[in-house]
């Protein structure tokens, strides 16, 4: 029995965990022990520390004390190694804008042609051109995704008038088999 939210929900999603296998539950559960454990590792050294102020002792005690004469090598190792990749990036980014500063490679796409947009498409050019001026239009498509028919407001004005304006397309043309 489902509720009304989960009937409301993605199709998508999984709202039934009970048909969930076995073995996926087991693999969801170990990847998720697996990643609390890095995360807890990532934060080991704070939780190092505050435990150290509140007076709690490791077994590592003495390499602990060892580690905190090196952390000023390490630091000043850091700040270096910083320092080098971010001057590297710098001296790249002035480079480079040397390079283009008087360069402008932005510009405007060339217009397409009627023309050869009706070569590509196999359409005439007066029906591109009709359909182009259209501000709403209905496309038809067949069963494979192909264009079968155009619809437009001047085509349903010229079909009122008792003129029929034709947007038919060939499968064919479209390169869809019949």
């Amino acid at each position: 029995m489902t509720s009304d939210l989960q009937e409301q929900t993605n199709p998508l999603i999984l709202n039934k965990p009970h048909l969930v296998a076995p073995l996926t539950k087991v693999v969801s559960a170990l990847i998720t022990v697996v990643f609390w454990g890095f995360f807890v590792y990532l934060w080991w050294p704070l939780i190092t520390l505050v435990a150290g102020m509140l007076g709690y002792h490791t077994i590592n005690e003495l390499t602990y004390a060892a580690d905190m004469l090196n952390v000023r090598h390490l630091t000043i190792s850091y700040a270096l190694i910083v320092m080098a990749l971010s001057g590297s990036l710098l001296l790249w980014a002035a480079v480079e804008y040397f390079r283009f500063r008087n360069l402008n490679r932005r510009r405007w796409p060339n217009a397409v042609v009627v023309a050869d947009l009706a070569t590509y498409s196999s359409l005439p050019e007066s029906d591109l051109q009709q359909l182009q001026s259209e501000r709403r239009m209905v496309a038809h498509h067949d069963d494979h995704g192909g264009v079968m028919q155009f619809d437009g407001a001047q085509q349903e004005k010229a079909a009122a008038g008792g003129k029929t304006v034709d947007f038919a397309l060939h499968a064919r043309l479209l390169g869809h088999p019949t």
